[in-house]
């Protein structure tokens, strides 16, 4: 029998902080971006800029808060937008739809906790 030799590394595997950011914003881009003027939350005169860390922060606040519904911490996630927005010029009423949307949209295994996937239905309205 032949020794095995270990699987060469994956670009993954070796992606730095920066890299995973990079992909990240990628993602949020390909998903959201060519779409925005035609979302029902959209504010005319804003811009890709101002929705971009409202997406962010929904696709985080999902994985943080896996498991729970958008309405059952939407009061927290308010409280907190006027900290994750960054340069954002969207207030929390204009930036809560794009935020539940990326919300109702992260996939469920991105919503997995310590213990791996679990199977939860999508996010959102009922």
């Amino acid at each position: 029998m032949k020794p095995t030799r270990p699987a060469p590394a994956r670009a993954a595997d070796n992606a730095t902080p920066q890299d995973a950011a990079v992909a990240g914003a990628d993602m949020l881009d390909a998903e959201f971006k060519d779409g925005l003027e035609a979302a029902p939350y959209y504010s005319a005169g804003r811009h890709w800029d101002d929705y971009e860390p409202a997406y962010r922060f929904g696709r985080h606040s999902a994985r943080r808060h896996h498991g729970r519904r958008f309405d059952e911490v939407e009061a927290q996630l308010e409280q907190e937008w006027d900290s994750a927005r960054g340069q954002s010029r969207l207030g929390w009423v204009e930036a809560r739809g794009a935020v539940e949307d990326a919300w109702s949209r992260t996939p469920v295994d991105e919503t997995a906790g310590p213990g791996g996937p679990v199977g939860l239905p999508r996010r959102g309205p009922a």
